[in-house]
């Protein structure tokens, strides 16, 4: 009798941890990333992210805290008065779902996010002068709301099309060089002083330049709209091969597994073009700076 006992208590705790080796594992693949920006941060995160995670064995909750044209000290002026007027769109399990205005708090608060960006608005994304003091109360305003683990990163945003008739271009005399060059090193400068805060920048800008040395940015997959620099309206990025760059630019900074050679891919895009957008994406993870001719 005492050995059928001893028999069952053992059974017991065999099943108890393996239901928490289970739990655990569960935790590590699961990676919840919230991104607090605007249309660019929609092109970088609400596609092709997620499917990239899946085929890694990588769970992906996708937040973005979205508001068109917000800059970083416009968010924390929502953060610091409570407006609910930020739009809190989400991935989870595949499905993207808007859900509505909210508060910056409410946002932040939802999940335990592993992981939180933040990005400058376009026009001022290479005008280091415009990044304080709204970085800076963000990051403390976040490590604020969120778990102690948290780690906290910075999206460079890419360079308009040559032929963009954005104002904010005037602030690089419409020059797409120009522009790319002088957000890669406002970004740099960023790092650099937050270097005890930001744990790491996410390429996207460098990954859509490097794709614009090669056939990418004349290809025209089946989408409706025109190919300007992989634009699709000389700023926000195509909705086909610009997106996917920057979501293959953000899986490989987030998990660390080279996206080169991944099957997914979005539909109407061809496996040789989409193995020169990973090139471009995973050229840029390794030399985030300076353009990679491919």
């Amino acid at each position: 009798m005492k050995k059928v006992y001893i028999l069952i208590i053992f059974s017991l705790l065999v099943n108890i941890s393996s239901a928490k080796g289970k739990k655990t594992k569960e935790r590590q693949d699961t990676l919840r990333v919230l991104a607090i920006g605007n249309s660019f941060s929609e092109d970088a995160v609400e596609q092709y992210l997620w499917e990239l995670g899946q085929e890694a064995g990588i769970n992906f909750i996708i937040g973005n805290a979205y508001r068109g044209g917000w800059s970083l000290s416009a968010h924390w002026k929502d953060a610091r008065s409570m407006n609910s007027s930020t739009e809190f769109r989400k991935v989870t399990n595949g499905k993207r779902v808007n859900l509505g205005f909210h508060t910056l708090r409410d946002i932040i608060i939802d999940e335990p996010w592993d992981v939180v960006t933040f990005q400058q608005v376009s026009q001022d994304a290479g005008r280091q002068d415009t990044y304080e003091p709204g970085l800076s109360l963000m990051i403390g305003y976040v490590k604020a709301l969120t778990v102690d683990s948290v780690r906290l990163g910075f999206h460079q945003t890419w360079a308009y099309s040559q032929d963009s008739e954005h104002k904010g271009f005037n602030n690089y005399n419409r020059n797409q060089f120009l522009m790319y060059s002088c957000i890669t090193a406002a970004v740099d400068k960023a790092m650099h002083f937050h270097q005890g805060d930001l744990s790491f920048y996410i390429p996207s800008g460098t990954a859509i330049q490097n794709a614009r040395t090669t056939m990418l940015a004349k290809s025209r997959p089946k989408e409706k709209n025109v190919n300007r620099d992989l634009t699709r309206d000389g700023y926000h990025l195509n909705y086909v091969v610009g997106r996917y760059i920057v979501a293959c630019t953000w899986f490989e900074v987030l998990t660390g597994k080279s996206c080169i050679g991944m099957k997914s891919r979005p539909k109407g895009l061809i496996p040789e073009l989409a193995t020169i957008a990973q090139q471009a994406a995973h050229a840029a993870v390794l030399s985030p700076m300076s353009v990679s001719p491919l």
